[in-house]
């Protein structure tokens, strides 16, 4: 069984940890640019809790360079080989739109596509289906203010019948909302607000709020990226009660603890703790 659909079927939400292997991330550009800062990146991020860890090799942020797919390849295969070997037990997710990366990646041992794309004007659907991996289809794009949720809904509707024509089996389906990709924080809000309504899709749901702007607003604006963390969790948090069942973040200590919370606040342990009660 797929490590994705494994973590899936044993546990109630996941933690995606994010690897930027580039120098130019909006929030952590650089600080995993070499291959021992990767490693030791991917072991602090799996003994704080993560689940899964999101490696890309291009920025998506807004303003970035585009990386041709000779450099992003280069830029993969300096690392992940040698993540692959160091860490063979962890879920790994490759954060790409080009269809020849994500097959490199797939016969290095990746688990997962991330297409931030939603499967649209590529053929990241049938490299899907042809190696039988999850896929996450994300939405990207603005919405029409007053129907936000609708058109997420119905957009990524188009990318699920996509996946399916194509051959991807549907429990291989991972939906995200974009959170960002060309939305204002408002519709990233409402959205939010919202989540609930696309599960009516019957797939699962990864958000992906970490250190955006978004986040950045909820605070008053201007502030450092790395500052965003407890607003980044309560926000997943938030979606996490609509639905969600994967978040993705930068800090995971942060995330585990807030999900540590939830589920105690909630009555049922997700998380165990070696620290006995002081009464």
């Amino acid at each position: 069984m797929n490590k994705l659909r494994k973590l899936l079927n044993e546990k109630k939400y996941l933690i995606m940890g994010i690897l930027n292997f580039t120098p130019d991330s909006f929030s952590d550009g650089g600080d995993f640019y070499d291959v021992e800062a990767a490693i030791e990146g991917v072991r602090k991020m799996v003994e704080e809790g993560a689940d899964i860890i999101d490696i890309g090799a291009e920025s998506t942020r807004p303003g970035s360079t585009v990386v041709s797919e000779e450099d992003e390849l280069a830029r993969l295969q300096s690392v992940f080989p040698t993540l692959r070997k160091e860490f063979p037990d962890v879920c790994f997710s490759i954060d790409t739109y080009k269809p020849t990366v994500a097959e490199y990646m797939i016969k290095e041992g990746i688990d997962a596509l991330n297409d931030v794309n939603g499967v649209k004007g590529s053929n990241m659907a049938e490299v899907a289906a042809k190696y039988n991996i999850p896929i996450f289809v994300m939405h990207n794009g603005g919405v029409e203010e007053g129907r936000e949720i609708e058109q997420v809904v119905r957009e990524l509707s188009e990318s699920v019948d996509i996946c399916l024509k194509a051959g991807v089996k549907k429990e291989n389906i991972i939906l995200d909302p974009g959170m960002g990709f060309g939305k204002t924080a408002e519709a990233n809000l409402e959205i939010t607000r919202k989540l609930d309504q696309l599960n009516t899709l019957g797939c699962e749901i990864l958000y992906a709020v970490s250190r955006k702007r978004t986040t950045d607003y909820v605070l008053g604006g201007n502030t450092n990226p790395k500052d965003r963390d407890i607003v980044s969790a309560a926000l997943s948090i938030e979606a996490v009660k609509r639905g969600a069942r994967m978040v993705r973040v930068h800090n995971v200590k942060v995330m585990k603890e807030a999900f540590m919370t939830y589920e105690i606040i909630n009555g049922c342990l997700l998380y165990t703790s070696d620290a006995a009660d002081e009464e």
